[in-house]
């Protein structure tokens, strides 16, 4: 190996790790309601009962079979994979496209003004997976104006300074998310190089966010972070409008959070679920798309023909079911401890 190929490695290397550690060293109240991993605990009949009506939601139905296996089934759950490969860039429906990494997705969505990302991904792949991502599919990096963060790590705005300073696109957030990453009191071994993105817009729960000819809804859904966001928003399915729905704060290991924690997340998703169910989504997106069935939309995606409906389209029904599946799988969760602890 050659000796700029091996410093280019070891500069990877020390990202990835900065990434990493940006997540793991903060301290509870930084990072939400997170404590140290709670040891797996037997099932009861409190337990029991959730995650039978978690198997009655998903019924036979293969789609909602992802997240009742991945949250209701003890160690299938897990992180995702920071070294996952870049997602193939595909353009989803008339108006919003897919790039990034295969497990910690960007999305855009196009309007009469410019497009909006939610997310920016990685700070070290923002060049080789967001921007090569965007060109592939024909778009153009200069005409993203905002980017609408689902949480305040570092997975999801690594790249948004990047735009900041090229662009001049602006990033959004809660105000909990800003002060999650601006903390007023920074730990003692916080990475201060940390690319994070200066502070623009503070997103509100339930206000509009409207730009271009497109409207986006923000729903507070606190829980994996203090401020994570859900975004209820239009599409364009082959002219028609579809409403989609992108949950941007999913607790995807459970036993890294605080049972308060728990509690706090069924009540966010209970919230989401009531605006989901008034908005009418109908198409599913995940920015870890690593429990919903990516791989298998993906494909039918891919082999489908005009006459086919659209993978991503799953209908109201289903959707609210898939997330109260996983409100019981999580629910299932907190019985177990609270079971364990009388």
């Amino acid at each position: 190996m050659s000796k700029r190929s091996l410093a280019c490695v070891v500069m990877c290397l020390m990202v990835s790790l900065a990434i990493n550690l940006y997540g793991q060293e903060r301290g509870p109240a930084q990072r939400g309601e997170r404590g140290a991993p709670e040891p797996p605990r037997p099932d009861n009949p409190r337990s029991l009962a959730h995650i039978d009506a978690a198997k009655k939601i998903a019924g036979d139905d293969s789609f909602l079979a992802n997240p009742l296996n991945f949250f209701c089934v003890p160690g299938k759950a897990r992180a995702q994979n920071n070294a996952a490969p870049a997602l193939e860039p595909v353009k989803l429906f008339d108006n919003f496209y897919a790039f990034g990494n295969s497990e910690t997705t960007v999305y855009a969505l196009a309007t009469s003004g410019g497009m909006i990302l939610f997310d920016s991904g990685f700070a070290d792949k923002t060049e080789s997976d967001v921007i090569s991502g965007m060109q592939k599919l024909g778009l153009d990096p200069t005409k993203v104006k905002y980017i609408l963060l689902g949480h305040g790590h570092a997975d999801h705005f690594g790249g948004a300074k990047y735009f900041q300073d090229r662009y001049g696109t602006q990033v959004a957030t809660t105000a909990a998310d800003w002060d999650l990453m601006y903390p007023s009191n920074p730990p003692a071994n916080a990475n201060p190089n940390q690319a994070r993105p200066r502070k623009d817009v503070v997103l509100v729960d339930g206000k509009p966010f409207k730009y271009g000819d497109v409207t986006v809804t923000p729903v507070a859904i606190p829980g994996h972070t203090p401020g994570s966001l859900a975004y209820i928003f239009p599409v364009k399915d082959k002219g028609k409008t579809r409403i989609a729905g992108l949950f941007g704060g999913t607790i995807l290991t459970s036993n890294i959070i605080t049972t308060d924690g728990l509690k706090q997340y069924v009540q966010s998703i209970a919230h989401y679920l009531d605006v989901a169910k008034k908005m009418k989504v109908e198409v599913e997106i995940q920015n870890h798309p690593i429990f919903d069935g990516m791989p298998e939309k993906l494909a039918k995606f891919k082999a489908m023909t005009a006459k086919d409906p659209n993978p991503f389209i799953v209908g109201t029904d289903r959707y609210l079911k898939m997330w109260n599946i996983v409100s019981e799988c999580m629910q299932a969760e907190i019985a177990r401890r609270e079971g364990a602890s009388n």
